[in-house]
């Protein structure tokens, strides 16, 4: 077996872990549920030890290098001027050190025909886990489809008129909304320029897309589906052949939805997520509404950081005392040390130097791939530029501290870079020969 099948093989792994990581810490095996949080490290350990060679070439080195420099520098404040807990900075120092340099691997060891395999597992997982939230949604929350980590409690989150937030087969809802955001992204780019023919199996994911959204009583999952949508739309426009497709697809989800528009449970899930989003956005929003509900998630994040800027300490407060782990060794409970936004997070771990560099490079990294987005929509490939509907908002404002979130923005970023490797030394012709809609026009 090559290196290069060994390193996929391995970026499968922590993509099935990622998706079924919290079934295992719900159903299978609850009493390892604290050690699997860090499950898909291993992974990262392996793919980074047999990558080396290939994250030490070109722009990749540039990369790597300045993370592990800039995270190397933040253990060696943490233990000096920070928290002082070794254990805490290495925790925090993982998230870095381990999982970002995959985002590289998957561009260097998949092409775009990869990064079709794994759209098609996510489209077709959507199938089941809708019907798992349904479920979910319907059962009490005692039962043992709603456990929570641990075997204890319920995994539900509060939604609506007594309905609950269901996490599907992850630890928490926010699993669920990123699941959901990469696979419409999928789905879209499958439909637009995908392998051909489209299989007929793909409406049954786009049902199960619609129906998924009222059962998830997630405004989070609504704003992922309409940033994609928005991609979706700028991506043919690029591409310039391929608007039909997204009309089709939008009258073709429409219908679903009427037909759906007769079911009992999905009214019900519909009337607890408009219940859900009219208390949250008036909380969140006040008499702004969405906008400010928009202004509180986005630029309220970087607001949030420049303030713990003007407060944290220059070298900040220590690298991880931001993550859970963090929290219960340094204070003895779950709780934010310093903040729940990404920005104050990162700022007031890192402090204002190297803090900022981090951020910048998760910014440049989501400039480049949106580059490269554009090059491939404009060559007819629509892959990359849907996904840059997910992919960027992750990038730059997502949460790390979070292992599920964290696995999304790796996998997501790492299959965007993926897609826009077609194949080397290929003409823009041959290119386009491989692109369904192009081979529909020509012939």
């Amino acid at each position: 077996m090559t290196r290069e099948r060994k390193i996929q093989l391995l970026l499968w792994s922590y993509f099935w872990l990622l998706i079924f990581e919290g079934a295992l810490r719900k159903w299978i095996v609850p009493g390892l549920s604290d050690l699997l949080l860090l499950a898909r490290d291993p992974i990262c350990i392996g793919a980074i030890a047999l990558g080396w060679p290939y994250l030490m070439q070109g722009i990749n080195q540039v990369c790597i290098v300045t993370l592990y420099c800039c995270t190397g520098l933040a253990i060696v404040f943490a233990l000096l001027f920070g928290h002082k807990d070794w254990f805490t900075a290495l925790f925090g120092a993982r998230i870095i050190l381990l999982h970002f340099p995959l985002i590289f691997l998957f561009g260097v060891v998949f092409t775009i025909d990869d990064a079709w395999k794994f759209a098609k597992a996510l489209i077709l997982i959507s199938i089941p886990m809708t019907v798992l939230i349904a479920f979910q949604f319907s059962l009490p929350q005692d039962h043992i489809i709603n456990v929570a980590p641990g075997g204890d409690g319920s995994a539900g989150f509060s939604g609506a008129l007594d309905k609950f937030r269901p996490p599907g087969t992850f630890s928490f809802i926010n699993g669920l909304s990123n699941f959901y955001g990469i696979t419409a992204a999928a789905f879209l780019a499958w439909i637009t320029s995908g392998p051909t023919p489209i299989p007929k199996w793909i409406w049954l994911s786009g049902a199960a897309l619609v129906f998924a959204l009222p059962l998830s009583i997630s405004r989070t999952l609504l704003f992922n589906y309409a940033l994609v949508i928005l991609a979706a739309n700028f991506a043919c426009l690029l591409a310039g052949k391929a608007m039909r497709y997204i009309i089709i697809t939008f009258a073709t989800i429409g219908l679903i939805a009427i037909i759906f528009s007769e079911s009992s449970l999905f009214n019900e899930a519909s009337d607890a997520f408009f219940a859900r989003w009219q208390e949250a956005t008036d909380f969140e929003g006040g008499q702004r509404g969405v906008i400010g509900v928009l202004d509180s998630r986005v630029i309220g994040v970087i607001k949030d950081g420049l303030d713990v800027a003007r407060s944290a300490p220059l070298l900040g407060q220590g690298i991880g005392m931001g993550t859970n782990v963090g929290a219960m060794r340094l204070s003895g409970s779950v709780n934010f040390l310093i903040t729940e936004s990404e920005w104050g997070l990162v700022i007031g771990e890192l402090g204002g130097l190297l803090g900022f560099l981090y951020l910048s490079f998760r910014i440049i990294l989501a400039f480049c791939l949106i580059f490269c987005g554009i090059k491939q929509a404009r060559i007819g490939n629509t892959f990359p530029f849907i996904l840059s509907g997910f992919v960027v908002p992750s990038l730059v404002i997502g949460q790390t501290s979070q292992p599920t979130s964290l696995g999304f923005i790796i996998l997501s970023a790492g299959l965007m870079y993926a897609s826009c490797h077609i194949v080397p030394d290929f003409s823009r012709e041959d290119i386009a020969d491989r692109l369904f809609f192009l081979e529909e026009e020509s012939s």
